[in-house]
C-alpha cells in the first residue's frame, strides 16, 4: 500500500471509529513522516527483510469468540482487536482508577488520551515502526491511576494476537500513573491460532513525580509470529519505574526498551531474560538515559541460546550533559548451548558529564563442559541437565523478581519454552 493509499485507508478507518479530529490529525502526520524515517537500529541484527511493514488495510473490528480458559483472573483480556473482559476491584473504581482499552479510552476519556499519547515517552520522529505503528494503531490497554492512589494489587494483562484470520495487530497502550501513586502491571503477550502473524506492540509508561511503576512483561508469541516491541517510559521528579521482561518468544522479534530519567532523583531499573531457540533471531535492546541530576539506572540482561538461534542484547546507558550525580550501571550475560548458536552483549556507556558514577559487565560463552560432566556423570540425562544450567544461570535475576507467583510463572513457562522445542 503507497502512502496515498495508507492516508485514504487511515481517513476511512477514523471515520468509521468516530475519532476526534486529533487523533486523525495524529494520524495523518505519523503517514507523513512514515515513508523518510528511517527502520528502529538494531546492532548486529538484520531484519529489513522481515514483515514488519506488510499490513492490510484498517477495516473495522473483527470479533473473536473467548476461550474459556484464556482470561480467567485478568483484569483487561483481549483477542485481536476484541477486548473479551475488562474489570477493575471496587475499590480502584472508587479511588478514580481507570481501566478501558484504547479505543474506548478515546471516546470517553479524549482529553487524557490526548494529553499522553505520543506526547510524552514516544515521539511520531523516533522511527519508522513506531510512526507506522501510530498511523495504523486500533487498539491496546488504556491504564490511569490518580494522584496518591496505592493499588496493592497488580493489574494483569492479557493480550492475544490472533493468527486465525488476517487482521492487523498494531497494539497501543498508555499506562499513567500520576503524582505519589503507585501501582503493579503485569502485561503477557501471546499469540492464538497457526496461522503467520506481524504484531507491533508499543507501550507508553508515563510516571509523574514520586510515583512508582512496577511493570512485568511475559512475551510469549509463537514460532508463527514475527513482531516489534518497544516499551518506552518517562519518570518525573523522584519517580521509579521497575521493569521485569521476560522474552520467551519463538519467532523472529526485534524489542526496544527505553526509558527516559527527566526528573532529579528518578529511578529505573531493567531487569530482562530471554531465550532463543530453533533458528529464531532475537534482537533486545535495552536504553536508560539520565537527564536528571541524581538519577540512578540499573540494567541487567541475561540470555540463554540453544540450537542455531541468534541473540543479541545491546544496553545502552546514556548520562548527559548536566546530569549531575547520576549513576548508570549495566550487566550483559549470554550462555551459549550450541556450538551453532550465536549471542553477542554489547555495554555501551555514553558519558557527557564528570560528576556521574558509571559501569557495566558483559560476557558470552559456552556452557561449563566441568558442570556438564559432573551432571551427566550423576545418571542425569543431558536435556535435563542443560535445563539445570539454565535455571542456575538464570536464577540471579528470576529470585528477585517482586512476586512470588510471577517467579512460579515465569519458571513454568521457561521450562515449557524448552522442552517444547527439545
Amino acid at each position: 500500500m503507497d502512502q496515498t493509499n495508507l492516508l485514504t485507508a487511515v481517513r476511512q478507518y477514523s471515520r468509521q471509529q468516530h475519532e476526534p479530529a486529533w487523533l486523525l490529525a495524529l494520524r495523518e502526520k505519523a503517514v507523513a513522516v512514515y515513508a523518510r524515517l528511517p527502520l528502529p537500529k538494531f546492532e548486529k541484527i538484520n531484519y529489513a527483510d522481515w514483515p514488519l511493514e506488510d499490513f492490510t488495510r484498517p477495516t473495522e473490528q473483527v470479533s473473536a469468540e473467548p476461550s474459556a480458559d484464556l482470561g480467567a483472573g485478568q483484569q483487561f483480556y483481549s483477542v485481536g482487536d476484541t477486548t473479551i473482559q475488562l474489570s477493575l476491584p471496587t475499590e480502584a473504581i472508587e479511588q478514580g482508577v481507570i481501566l478501558s482499552d484504547l479505543r474506548s479510552a478515546i471516546q470517553t476519556h479524549g482529553d487524557l488520551v490526548q494529553r499522553y499519547l505520543m506526547q510524552k515517552a514516544l515521539q511520531l520522529g523516533d522511527d519508522k515502526l513506531t510512526a507506522l505503528n501510530t498511523a495504523l494503531m486500533t487498539n491496546g490497554f488504556f491504564l490511569y491511576v490518580p494522584a496518591n492512589v496505592v493499588l496493592k494489587a497488580p493489574i494483569e494483562i492479557t493480550q492475544y494476537v490472533d493468527s486465525r484470520q488476517a487482521q492487523n495487530f498494531f497494539n497501543h497502550s498508555l499506562v499513567i500513573a500520576a503524582e505519589n501513586s503507585r501501582v503493579q502491571v503485569i502485561q503477557r503477550l501471546k499469540t492464538l491460532g497457526a496461522g503467520a502473524a506481524i504484531a507491533h506492540l508499543l507501550v507508553e509508561v508515563i510516571a509523574e513525580a514520586d510515583a512508582t511503576v512496577d511493570f512485568a512483561g511475559i512475551d510469549a508469541l509463537s514460532a508463527n509470529t514475527t513482531a516489534y516491541l518497544n516499551r518506552r517510559g518517562v519518570l518525573g521528579p523522584d519517580a521509579r519505574l521497575n521493569w521485569e521482561l521476560a522474552e520467551m518468544n519463538a519467532g523472529r522479534v526485534v524489542a526496544d526498551f527505553d526509558t527516559e530519567l527527566k526528573g532529579r532523583g528518578s529511578e529505573a531499573q531493567v531487569k530482562t531474560i530471554a531465550i532463543a531457540t530453533g533458528q529464531q533471531t532475537q534482537g533486545i535492546d535495552t536504553r536508560v538515559t539520565n537527564y536528571g541530576q541524581k538519577t540512578t539506572a540499573n540494567i541487567i540482561q541475561r540470555g540463554i541460546i540453544l540450537d542455531a538461534a541468534a541473540l543479541i542484547f545491546n544496553g545502552i546507558g546514556h548520562i548527559v550533559k548536566g546530569a549531575h550525580g547520576a549513576k548508570a550501571d549495566q550487566e550483559n550475560r549470554l550462555l551459549m548451548l550450541s556450538s551453532k548458536a550465536r549471542g553477542d552483549a554489547d555495554p555501551i556507556l555514553l558519558i557527557d558529564e564528570n560528576d556521574v558514577e558509571a559501569g557495566h559487565a558483559a560476557s558470552v560463552g559456552r556452557v561449563d563442559e566441568q558442570q556438564m560432566t559432573y551432571l551427566l556423570s550423576r545418571g542425569i540425562p543431558k536435556p535435563v541437565a542443560e535445563r539445570l544450567v539454565i535455571r542456575g544461570f538464570l536464577a540471579g535475576v528470576i529470585t528477585e523478581l517482586r512476586s512470588q507467583r510471577l517467579r512460579t510463572e515465569l519458571n513454568s513457562l521457561i521450562e515449557r519454552r524448552l522442552t517444547d522445542e527439545h
